[in-house]
Formats: C-alpha cells, structure tokens, sequence
C-alpha cells in the first residue's frame, strides 16, 4: 500500500468507527467504545510514558509537545496534562474532526493535517517532545524512516522522541502455538484480508522496519538512543520496540561538519 492508501484507509475508518481504529480491541468495534475509557487509556499511557523518561533520567522542556498520528486525539488530550502546548498530526482529516470535538483544552491543544512523509509545516527545533505509539506501523516502511528523521529534525536540542515501530514478527520459540500462528499468518490472514476488500471493509495495514534501520537513521540525522524497549504494541506475534531518542547537539554538529568537509574536497 501507498501512503495514500493508508490515508483513505484511516479516512473510512475516521468515519464509520474511529474510536475503534485508535484501539482494535474486538469487543469495542462497531462504535461501543466508551469515549471516557478510551481516553482514560490515553491517560494512563502517558503517565507511564513520563515515568518511564524519569526513571531513565532524563530532562527535558515542557513547553511544547508533539502527537504523531494523534487520531482522535486519546494521547493529544493527555500530553497536554503535562506540556504547556500540544499539537496532534494525524493523516486523516475525518479522524481529526472528532479529535476537535473531543478537545477540552482549547488553544493549547491542536490538530493538524499531514498528508505527506515530511513534517515542513513545522520548523527545525520547535518541539520538546515528539510520543507516537501503534501508528508509525500503518506508515509503509520508506515512509516511517523519514518521519522518524523529521522527529528529530524538528525537536529543540536535547529533546526527546519516544515511538514505537515493530520490526518483524517473533522468531522462533520452539512452541507448537508459533507454528500455528505462522500458518495462520500465511495461509488464513490473506484469505480474510481479500474477504474483507471483497465486501468493501477496511483492511488496516501493517508494516515493519528493522531495528538496525531505526538505528541508522537515528545517528544519521543527529540523533542517540537513550533506550530501546521490546514491548507488545504490535500486537501478539510482532517483534515491537520502543525507541527513546535524544536529539544531541554535539552529533548534529558533527554532521554538518562532516559535510563541510566533503564539500571542500
């Protein structure tokens, strides 16, 4: 799938069962999340979130946050518990229209429509803090490396970006219970998928991207990992990490000094 697949897919989804597309949880589809839930969900996320970059101490501003692939906006709202600004970008316009409508924190909270894999509206060094969790998955994989070099483009010197990416599906265990699920991923997950596309449903696509890629791109834009944490965001049977990054001013200046230098040659 494209980017604009992608974009369509969740515009559907923005429309018809948004809450739903935030959190797939089976009970919940069909419109039967309770917004209240959903949201208090978000909330414990992010208090997570914040102790977790406490325990690794780490500092950073509280000025201005960033929700990449904010939806509805379960996350956006929470952040602003804890920044003084926070901006939600989603890619889907019908997703950000109830992501208004749920908003209770008024000018310090906005949304933003981002069509493409650059993040240009928004200039160099003007986030403390970048958070995306279960989105960049739905990005194809050309386009979730360059969202993450935006991240790091975009955070003020010293800031952080906390997101999550799965790399893979789960190796090998040895269990009978993988060699089902594998089967099932082969075999039967297509046939359903192609089901699904028959009747006019939404499939969500999924997309992975090898940690040592992540780790590439991060140094190569001036970044460092401060951590990475496997975790089950993915889902069961997908290989997922939490990256935390610092975008570290004395490797930026590296960078470009070591252009300069090739330059001159």
């Amino acid at each position: 799938m494209s980017l604009d697949a992608t974009r369509d897919c969740f515009e559907v989804l923005g429309r018809t069962d948004p809450l739903w597309a935030v959190l797939t949880r089976r009970q919940c589809k069909h419109n039967r999340w309770d917004p209240l839930a959903l949201f208090e969900t978000g909330r414990q996320e992010v208090r997570e979130v914040m102790e977790y970059l406490d325990q690794l101490g780490l500092i950073m501003g509280r000025r201005r946050a960033l929700d990449f692939g904010c939806a509805v906006g379960r996350l956006t709202q929470a952040l602003c518990e804890h920044f003084e600004e926070v901006v939600g970008v989603d890619i889907a316009e019908s997703f950000l229209a109830e992501a208004r409508r749920y908003n209770h924190h008024g000018n310090r909270c906005q949304y933003v429509l981002n069509t493409t894999d650059s993040l240009s509206q928004f200039r160099d060094d003007t986030f403390d803090f970048v958070y995306s969790n279960i989105s960049l998955q739905h990005s194809p994989p050309e386009h979730a490396v360059k969202y993450v070099a935006e991240f790091l483009r975009i955070l003020r010197p010293e800031g952080i970006a906390v997101f999550q990416l799965p790399a893979g599906r789960t190796p090998f265990d040895g269990t009978i219970a993988w060699l089902v699920r594998r089967f099932r991923w082969r075999f039967i997950v297509p046939l359903k998928h192609s089901w699904k596309r028959l009747r006019g449903d939404m499939v969500i696509p999924m997309y992975t991207v090898p940690r040592v890629e992540i780790e590439r791109v991060v140094t190569a834009h001036g970044g460092r990992l401060a951590d990475v944490v496997q975790n089950s965001a993915a889902g069961r049977g997908w290989l997922s990490f939490r990256y935390c990054v610092i975008k570290s001013t004395l490797l930026r200046q590296g960078c470009h000094e070591v252009v300069s230098l090739a330059g001159s040659q």
